[in-house]
């Protein structure tokens, strides 16, 4: 059974920090799953550095470009990396764009062989979301893709509690589903919901994502990352910066498997994961993965490695 999996020393050595950013991942064994489900609580970002030399005039000033992007995403290997969360993003208030980030959005990064689904919006098809090309060699493509802004039911606060899962509805495809558990109570949130006027969250399903070797029995990994992603910064070193990202709350997380033709779930906890605090682990406020639930606590606070 899948607690009785242990993990393998080699696959611990294995697992190097990747450069340009500030993250903790919990990155699972490998292992035939079938998804990954979580239930967190959107942390309080307070945004430090931005394109333009001005202070900032609250914890998220959207009116400056910010350098920082508050981050947080489950995702899988299966043939290719997958990335499928939700990213602090730009939003569209009082009829105009944001300059810079405001609310949490949906987003998916992945690598596939399968389809070109890149170009721009296309609301007449109802495709509303962007799929760019990062970069295209040998017919593999490199794909980052986000839901349009329009629709303010899909953008997420600070504090509100969130169900999360990413699973296989057919061979070589994934989809993200997010269900609102609890609306934030927090006064940045309910004042910026109040002032512009927002619909009040709805759950979200994502179009099929490309992604080969998930829904088919072949050997996989699963993981949830709690980040800073800094702009134009990926793969060198990450940037000292003040930037926190305060008190998101994983209350649960479990992998989801199949045996004997019956869907399980088991915590994504110590046993079968390991853990890895990216660059310097004093740049993180965390507790003991709860063995029961897989629940943890994340603060992100550059800065601490300096204090």
């Amino acid at each position: 059974m899948i607690k009785e999996l242990e993990l393998d020393k080699i696959f611990k050595e294995q697992q190097k920090c990747f450069g340009g950013a500030w993250y903790h991942k919990v990155m699972s064994i490998s292992y035939d799953f079938s998804g990954i489900e979580g239930v967190i609580t959107l942390p309080m970002p307070h945004i430090s550095r931005f394109r333009d030399e001005q202070m900032p005039n609250s914890e998220i000033d959207f009116d400056l470009k910010n350098l920082d992007v508050s981050s947080i995403y489950m995702g899988g290997h299966a043939t290719n990396e997958s990335d499928v969360g939700l990213a602090l993003s730009a939003a569209i208030l009082n009829e105009n764009i944001t300059k810079g980030s405001a609310v949490f959005r949906p987003f998916w990064r992945y690598i596939t062989y399968q389809v070109d689904d890149s170009g721009p919006y296309d609301f007449e098809n109802k495709r509303y979301y962007s799929a760019s090309v990062l970069n295209n060699q040998d017919g593999i493509k490199n794909v980052y893709a986000h839901y349009h802004p329009s629709f303010t039911e899909y953008y997420y606060l600070p504090g509100d509690k969130l169900r999360l899962s990413l699973t296989s509805p057919k061979p070589h495809y994934l989809v993200l589903k997010i269900e609102v558990l609890e609306v934030s109570v927090l006064d940045y949130s309910v004042n910026f919901r109040s002032t512009y006027n927002l619909k009040q969250p709805a759950n979200f399903t994502s179009p099929l994502i490309s992604s080969p070797g998930h829904g088919t029995s072949m050997i996989k990994t699963y993981k949830r990352v709690n980040a800073i992603d800094q702009v134009a910064n990926e793969g060198k070193e990450a940037i000292m910066t003040n930037t926190t990202i305060k008190n998101a709350i994983w209350h649960e997380c479990y992998l989801y498997y199949l045996e004997d033709g019956q869907m399980y779930k088991t915590p994504f906890n110590n046993n079968i994961s390991v853990t890895m605090s990216c660059p310097d682990s004093r740049a993180f406020i965390i507790n003991e993965i709860n063995d029961k639930t897989g629940g943890q606590k994340i603060t992100i606070k550059p800065n601490e490695v300096n204090s």
